[in-house]
């Protein structure tokens, strides 16, 4: 009886090829894209608004609250879903890149969040049914349009960043880990060989006896 034993081992996956300076570059080229432009847009506030009596701007405390309790809640749903897409692809990715758009994103929702705590708390609170609103007076109000429009359209770009690096395969997730189990070994055992008996030996020979009949003698010779 032949036996022999076969060890079988699990092959691992080949790693996919990475793309890491590729990554490291889109993600500090889109946030420093994005900080510039809400650094700019910031800027830009005081000279949007005029400062002149006669074209002051006037602001329903009503309307104004409410805008700040929808801000509020677009709030609390975009750092939430940030802390949930920084979580899942630490898990599923690993540490990377990728999350210097997240924070950053977070950041500027936080910014946001603190702001608009403020104005509704502390600003509207103060004011009658309706304030101006222009360059020199009362433009906390004015930079607080612009920060919610900047932080949440920058925000929004910086968190599809890594939503897009994923869908273009640049940004990959990991490979399920291998279970930590023994090599299995397989025993095989093989069935002996049919014996074969030998062919019967041949009969043996016999002499063949040859009767020779005597002559006949002839009467006339003798």
């Amino acid at each position: 009886m032949l036996s022999g034993v076969i060890v079988v081992a699990a092959a691992q996956p080949e790693p996919p090829p990475e793309h890491t300076f590729a990554l490291w570059a889109v993600a500090i080229l889109s946030v420093l894209l994005c900080s510039a432009l809400f650094l700019l847009f910031i800027a830009l506030t005081k000279s949007s608004w005029s400062s002149q009596g006669d074209n002051l701007r006037s602001i329903a405390r009503e309307r104004a609250e409410k805008s700040c309790d929808t801000v509020l809640s677009v709030c609390t749903f975009a750092i939430t879903a940030t802390l949930g897409l920084i979580t899942w692809l630490n898990d599923k990715v690993g540490p990377g890149a990728y999350l210097l758009p997240l924070i950053a994103a977070l950041l500027y929702f936080f910014i946001l969040l603190a702001f608009t705590i403020h104005l509704r708390f502390n600003f509207f609170w103060r004011r009658e049914e309706a304030f101006l609103v222009s360059s020199d007076h009362n433009a906390r109000f004015a930079y607080w349009l612009t920060t919610a429009t900047s932080a949440i359209v920058l925000g929004l770009v910086l968190l599809a960043v890594p939503v897009l690096e994923l869908g273009l395969g640049w940004l990959r997730l990991k490979p399920p880990a291998p279970l930590d189990l023994p090599p299995i070994k397989v025993e095989v055992t093989c069935p002996p060989p049919p014996v074969v008996a030998p062919p019967p030996p041949p009969p043996p020979c016999k002499p063949v006896k040859h009767h020779h009949r005597p002559k006949p003698i002839c009467a006339c010779k003798k």
